[in-house]
């Protein structure tokens, strides 16, 4: 499993050029929340 499959990339978020990096998918998942 990597960590980085279960962080969500959002582009241009919240403006231009900003890569946002969302975490609650890896919350979400049990066994990724428990590996960190």
């Amino acid at each position: 499993m990597f960590i980085k499959d279960l962080i969500r990339t959002i582009p241009d978020y919240p403006k231009p050029g900003i890569m946002f990096r969302d975490i609650t998918t890896l919350i979400k998942d049990p066994k990724g929340f428990n590996y960190v």
